[in-house]
């Protein structure tokens, strides 16, 4: 019995869903139709409750277009859902599943889709700004804030 439980624990993952507050920073038709509705689209967001720069390219498909389009401009603050669970690869993975009232359907053939974890702080010498130096591996900081960036 110990053993059964002890395999649960070690090959058992979390799988969670989280909800944050985006700003919508891009919205863009990749393909549309011969009317000009939207067929694939690419929408940028900036995850402002996170700390440091985080932001995510989404591609999405023509019912995902057709409402993200008909319903929100660059400049829009909306929720996001967003599935965390463990990845194949051995770390964690984050998919964004709705964007305010739109829901995404995730392509797994989808290599478009882009995401940057960043956090920057000033470098200094003898007590002077030089410049800056940026950390793509998430700290605990922004971890504590923004879980679903944990890959580990």
């Amino acid at each position: 019995m110990k053993f059964i439980l002890l395999l649960l624990i070690l090959f058992c993952r979390e799988n969670k869903d989280f909800v944050s507050n985006v700003e919508i920073v891009r919205i863009e038709k990749v393909k549309s139709e011969k009317d000009g509705k939207p067929i694939i689209s690419d929408i940028e967001i900036s995850y402002k409750d996170c700390p440091g720069r985080q932001f995510e390219i989404i591609r999405g498909g023509k019912e995902f277009s057709e409402c993200i389009f008909s319903k929100y401009k660059v400049g829009n603050f909306v929720n996001v859902d967003i599935n965390w669970k463990w990845d194949s690869f051995g770390y964690y993975k984050w998919s964004v599943k709705k964007i305010g009232d739109c829901d995404r359907i995730f392509d797994a053939l989808d290599e478009v889709s882009y995401d940057l974890v960043e956090e920057c702080e000033d470098y200094n010498i003898y007590g002077e700004k030089v410049g800056f130096t940026c950390r793509r591996i998430p700290t605990s900081n922004l971890i504590a804030k923004c879980p679903w960036f944990r890959k580990k």
